[in-house]
């Protein structure tokens, strides 16, 4: 029935359907044994666990209805034995023998399915029902099922260690054609959520600058792996996901060290992963590229956890048709987690539905639910950057914001951000316009920190191999230009920045007690048009700080991405009409995160408009 492919891989069984892992494990106190004198003939024999209070139909089938709607369980589990836990005391040990195993009307390719052998076990451990492995010494442990990461989405894959210590030990086995790392991802069925652990059993991978106990951090550079080992300690952000009963399954493939290359042919040390919208040829975007190529490739993924600098969640969202959040900004500890630009960067969030969203936000982020008391009085239409010039992708956004309307019940106002400075400037401008004004603030911050950052790395490295860091073109070009920027040019702009800040919350958004944002302000976030893998970069440029991206990463705002549709074009890859994903935007004062997302899901819901993305080619069924 099994068969077995050493450490990790003494603990992998391929069985017909999938391969699975067998995970964290429990000694059983048999209490009765059909066939006492049975003994395995295999290290791991497949079975299912029943945890009962009773034995009638109904409680049966509602346990075997879970089985089914579980992606982890398979017939393969409906062998000849089964494990039942009595819930309520100890019971007689004829009571197993009492349940009829045919009446569950449960088939496996030989047939009905009546088990042979019934271990009853006592109540000790309290394991949930589900699919298991029977090992020698009476222990049960967790099915894992193995997953291939065929989007080339991870860097690397793991699962917590087995003797009890803190950490993870990487996934090692590869599918079995060689060609694809797996990722483990435990039963559904062994997580209830609660109300002290809310993220119970949730799937999360996280992208590849997040320190994590025991496994590698790439940065997504060669030289970086070369030098340094795994890491010794874990995020903060990532020891609040587990507290939370989050299973973190692995970390993602990202921009080097979170910066603005483009895939793929600035991706030089690693493949980009694959977009799987459209024709799997579109541009994922980045920084978080593989945590929304995941989210959008996999449906046994439920979340993504990433950082947000200058567009590095909102993008990919946007790009891989998924719903994205930067939280604002100096809102939880970033320790643990390597830095881009301190100033601006942040949390981000991906889902594929806005209600899990709002979950992950409420409870990992720690705000409260914000009050229906605290509406925002304006919607504030950006005319900096809107109307969208594509007349598909407007009339979509336009769908959105006219559903926003409707739910607040006010239309909305256009402002433009350069006139308003013009009409109501800071006295330290003196006299300048937004644009002088702010015209290297954003770049000397952004290309100081990226370059000084990483003093240590470069001098270690040059040290220890005798020769610099090599880096692709996109960060060859960031570093010698961060190189450039001196400490008085960051100190400089950092007055800019507050600055403008404190004007920007004056005049265009301010924050209102209890997570509330006097306004919303709507941004754009999302091509109308393809954008291949294999076409060649643009060179890299500065951009100015009055830009799109930077509205809310100088403001520390959170901007939320919403896909709202789907547009058709003809593919040059796949010779056929494709869909590319549409995305709203808009952005609410610092804090009000979890008004923003109520604020979209509204909206969504007035424009008569899903609030949950599908896996795959289509962001949205046709």
């Amino acid at each position: 029935m099994a068969s077995h492919t050493s450490s990790f891989a003494s603990s992998v069984v391929t069985l017909s359907t999938a391969s699975y892992y067998m995970g964290p494990r429990s000694e059983l106190n048999i209490l009765d044994d059909s066939r006492p004198n049975s003994h395995p003939t295999s290290p791991s024999t497949p079975t299912v666990l029943f945890s009962l209070e009773s034995n009638t139909n109904e409680s049966l089938r509602n346990i075997v209805k879970s089985f089914q709607q579980d992606d982890v369980f398979s017939v393969d589990f409906l062998t000849d034995t089964v494990v039942v836990q009595w819930m309520s005391g100890r019971p007689s040990t004829s009571k197993g023998s009492h349940i009829s195993w045919e009446a569950l009307d449960l088939t496996t390719a030989d047939g009905p399915w009546k088990p042979a052998r019934v271990i009853t076990v006592d109540s000790q451990h309290q394991l949930p029902s589900g699919p298991y492995f029977l090992a020698p010494g009476n222990t049960l442990a967790q099915a894992w099922r193995l997953y291939p990461d065929t989007s080339d989405s991870f860097t690397t894959t793991f699962v917590p260690k087995l003797n009890g210590s803190l950490g993870f030990d990487p996934v090692t086995v590869m599918t079995n054609d060689g060609l694809w790392r797996q990722v483990a991802v435990p039963s559904r069925l062994y997580a209830t959520p609660t109300a002290a652990k809310p993220l119970a059993g949730k799937r999360i991978s996280l992208k590849d600058l997040f320190k994590v106990k025991g496994t590698q951090t790439t940065q997504n550079n060669r030289a970086w792996v070369h030098l340094y080992g795994p890491d010794t300690e874990t995020a903060v952000y990532v020891q609040r996901l587990t507290e939370l009963g989050a299973v973190i399954v692995g970390k993602t493939k990202m921009n080097a060290f979170a910066s603005s290359e483009s895939p793929t042919d600035q991706w030089v040390d690693f493949h980009a992963p694959f977009n799987p919208r459209a024709d799997e040829y579109q541009n994922p975007s980045g920084s978080t590229t593989g945590g929304a190529t995941a989210l959008a490739t996999y449906d046994w993924l439920d979340y993504s956890i990433g950082t947000d600098t200058t567009g590095s969640i909102r993008w990919p969202a946007a790009s891989n048709g998924v719903y994205g959040l930067r939280t604002s900004w100096n809102t939880t500890s970033l320790e643990g987690i390597y830095p881009s630009c301190r100033s601006m960067d942040t949390i981000g969030l991906l889902a594929r539905d806005i209600d899990g969203l709002y979950s992950l936000t409420e409870h990992s982020m720690g705000f409260s639910p914000t009050s229906i008391e605290r509406l925002p009085k304006q919607i504030l239409y950006c005319t900096d950057f809107l109307p969208h010039e594509n007349p598909a992708q407007n009339s979509l956004v336009e769908e959105f914001v006219r559903g926003l309307e409707a739910h607040l019940g006010i239309e909305r106002t256009n402002i433009n951000i350069l006139e308003r400075w013009s009409q109501c400037p800071p006295p330290e401008a003196e006299g300048k316009n937004l644009k002088t004004y702010t015209d290297t603030t954003a770049s000397n911050l952004f290309y100081y920190d990226g370059y000084n950052e990483y003093a240590d790395f470069r001098e270690e490295y040059e040290k220890k191999f005798g020769k610099p860091v090599f880096l692709g073109p996109y960060m060859q070009w960031k570093w010698d230009r961060g190189s450039k920027v001196t400490l008085e040019d960051k100190t400089r702009a950092e007055h800019e920045l507050a600055v403008y800040q404190r004007w920007f919350r004056e005049n265009v958004l301010k924050a209102e007690d209890g997570g509330g944002s006097d306004a919303v302000l709507i941004l754009p976030c999302s091509s109308p048009d393809p954008s291949y893998r294999d076409l060649p970069s643009p060179q890299p440029k500065v951009s100015a700080a009055h830009n799109l991206n930077y509205i809310s990463s100088m403001q520390g705002l959170p901007q939320i991405v919403v896909p709202v549709g789907q547009i058709p074009f003809e593919s040059r890859i796949s010779k056929r009409t494709e869909h590319l994903p549409i995305a709203a935007s808009m952005a609410s004062a610092s804090g009000s995160d979890m008004l923003l997302i109520s604020l979209a899901k509204a909206a969504l819901e007035r424009a008569r408009k899903p609030t949950h993305v599908e896996t795959g080619r289509l962001t949205f069924k046709l």
